[in-house]
């Protein structure tokens, strides 16, 4: 038993702080999620389930980013079938923020967190400032794609694409993107192995 903990220790101690936001982080378990009164699904049912998100709108926000190709709207069963060996978690972050995340095996392995205030989204410019308080500078800086990287983890402060149409009523947001480099090249395999067009892609 002391073996073990001092191995999770280790691991711990080595990761870089972009693995992290708060008590949540890439690798840990998804207890930290349950214990702010979060909930798990299964990660390949259908529709949002109470996370806000669908699992497809998930994968292709925290997954695409790395991988060097994006999956098609044709790609939904085969990429619900991919994240169906794992969970989908999600839960209040603080009263600010709301994280969803994806799981393999209880562990945590893609994280995506939200920033909000009476259901009005925070300013760009201060979830930035919150990710440089907590990650420190980016590895690679622009203005709506900070990227922070290492050999296995990966972590992005993203402002969405809006339509110029659809500028004035679609409020500019910005989220937070943790992913474990690993379990996001599996998550690719999985999916063409179910079906999904194309090569597959190392993240």
């Amino acid at each position: 038993m002391m073996h073990l903990a001092v191995i999770a220790l280790l691991l711990q101690v080595g990761q870089p702080r972009w693995a992290a936001l708060q008590d949540i982080q890439l690798g840990g378990p998804v207890d930290a999620i349950l214990a702010k009164g979060g909930e798990c699904r299964p990660g390949d049912a259908i529709g949002t389930q109470g996370s806000g998100i669908s699992a497809v709108a998930f994968a292709q926000t925290t997954f695409g980013y790395a991988l060097p190709h994006s999956h098609k709207p044709g790609d939904s069963l085969a990429i619900r079938r991919a994240l169906g060996v794992g969970t989908m978690c999600w839960a209040p972050l603080d009263s600010t923020s709301r994280v969803v995340a994806a799981a393999v095996d209880r562990r945590l392995v893609a994280v995506i967190v939200y920033f909000y205030r009476d259901s009005v989204l925070l300013p760009v410019d201060s979830v930035r400032r919150r990710a440089y308080a907590a990650w420190g500078r980016p590895t690679h800086h622009s203005p709506t794609l900070d990227t922070w990287s290492s050999a296995r983890y990966r972590s992005y402060f993203m402002v969405p694409y809006r339509p110029p149409a659809m500028a004035r009523q679609w409020p500019q947001s910005a989220q937070l993107i943790m992913l474990d480099i690993a379990a996001c090249t599996a998550f690719d395999h999985r999916a063409h192995r179910a079906g999904a067009a194309g090569e597959v892609g190392e993240c």
